[in-house]
């Protein structure tokens, strides 16, 4: 079986060009079991590696063993190693993102330093569960065709050769040469998406239809190439827009309408300007129901809802605020999602950017706008109020982040420092009748 599966890698590398034969490599390795074999893997295919280990400070000893264990290994093996420690939870503190995407990112911020001075290319240990539970997470989580096509074999410097094994496979070949591994606590937690797919989820649907699990790998793949036919339809599609000199771009809603799948291409055009799928569908629906002057903000991007037209550009002008009535009055554009949701829904996980409040301690209307200076709140857990000024202080907030901070008010009241801090009294508990989900998705 180990050898078998070492053939696989060595051919998936090959018809992948992920790199050349004997070519020296950065091999990202936790400790974990897949991690491990990864580094052994490429290793008996002759390149030349190089450990790259992340400490996220966030188990204690635990990390500590991680790094100790990794060092001693590689002195053993003559592995050059190197380690760094980063700190998520100064990150989640500044971006509002969860533990895992903040992780996420330290990660990559190190590892495209590492592969800028050479070796080019960095081995991740992602493997075919990996890409199966990242799809469910990517449907669960609403983000659009970007997440239904899984974990790409390569991205830029990254490359992922374990990505058509399973983690059974991974196991057996572990255990078959005698590789040694460290357990991550962490990976027991049930408070991780990620976790409850693997799980709760997958082992469920597997029972409920023997084969599902073969089906889904299989389905990830599908749904990685029909995301590669759309990109290049979508790519011919904006071949002849050409940006204003102040570099706005102008998409005709015959474009979207033309290319036969207006909300994935939408997706497409503005992947990459962090705008939330519910606002997706809200500049989709505003350009159905022709709302013109509409204005979407997202960063430092407006899109304008025009006569006949998209205009994509740089924001220019004062913050918008919008006033909200009810739970079902919720204006298109509003950066903003208000829904009634079952207690049992309320998910603590889901980072800063999501509030679970008491619906009867809400009185509407409530108004969405730009914080000013002068506005105090009560945050839980404070004890007292504190003006949202010194709040975004000690948040660490960037300069241009800081002048794109919304509260949500009621009268003069402040509720939530949207994306950081919540009012004492108004966030759900055991006790509560009536939950609402609130969700900022961010200017």
């Amino acid at each position: 079986m180990h050898l078998h599966m070492r053939e696989v890698i060595r051919l998936a590398i090959a018809k992948g060009r992920l790199a050349a034969p004997n070519e020296p490599l950065w091999v990202a390795v936790s400790g974990g079991v897949d991690s491990m074999v990864l580094l052994h893997v490429l290793r008996s295919l002759r390149h030349p590696c190089h450990v790259a280990h992340v400490d996220h400070g966030l188990r204690g000893a635990e990390s500590d063993g991680d790094r100790a264990f990794l060092e001693q290994y590689c002195a053993d093996n003559g592995i050059p190693f190197v380690a760094h420690h980063v700190d998520v939870r100064a990150a989640m503190e500044v971006s509002g993102s969860s533990v895992q995407m903040a992780a996420r990112e330290l990660r990559l911020e190190w590892f495209n330093g590492l592969v800028g001075s050479g070796p080019e290319k960095l081995a991740m240990a992602h493997h075919a569960d990996d890409s199966i539970e990242t799809f469910f997470m990517g449907l669960l989580q609403g983000m659009g065709s970007q997440g239904w096509a899984g974990i790409p074999i390569r991205s830029g410097p990254f490359i992922r050769p374990l990505l058509g094994i399973g983690r059974k496979q991974i196991l057996e070949y572990a255990t078959a040469n005698s590789i040694p591994w460290r357990e991550d606590s962490s990976n027991a937690n049930a408070d991780y998406l990620r976790n409850r797919v693997r799980h709760e989820l997958l082992p469920m649907l597997e029972a409920w239809r023997p084969g599902t699990h073969r089906n889904l790998q299989r389905n990830t793949m599908l749904a990685s190439e029909m995301q590669g036919l759309a990109t290049g339809r979508f790519a011919e599609l904006l071949k002849d827009i050409v940006p204003d000199p102040d570099g706005s771009v102008r998409l005709p809603f015959s474009a979207i309408t033309d290319s036969e799948a207006p909300f994935l291409f939408l997706h497409h055009v503005l992947r990459h300007k962090g705008f939330h799928p519910d606002r997706l569908a809200a500049i989709r629906t505003s350009i159905e129901e022709r709302n013109v002057g509409a204005i979407f903000l997202q960063g430092t991007c407006q899109v304008l809802v025009d006569r006949t037209q998209l205009v994509i550009g740089e924001f220019a002008g004062p913050l918008p605020v919008w006033q909200i009535d009810d739970v079902d009055t919720i204006p298109a554009e509003a950066p903003l999602s208000v829904e009634l949701a079952p207690l049992a829904t309320m998910d603590l996980t889901m980072g800063r950017n999501v509030a679970w409040l008491d619906a009867d301690r809400i009185t509407f209307p409530l108004t969405l706008r730009p914080w000013q200076h002068g506005d105090r709140m009560t945050p839980i857990g404070l004890g007292g109020s504190k003006l949202v000024s010194d709040l975004l202080i000690d948040a660490k907030v960037p300069r241009d982040r800081k002048q794109r901070t919304y509260v949500l008010t009621h009268g003069e009241k402040v509720l939530w420092l949207c994306g950081h801090r919540l009012a004492d009294g108004i966030g759900a508990t055991a006790d509560t009748r009536r939950m609402l989900r609130v969700e900022w998705s961010g200017v």
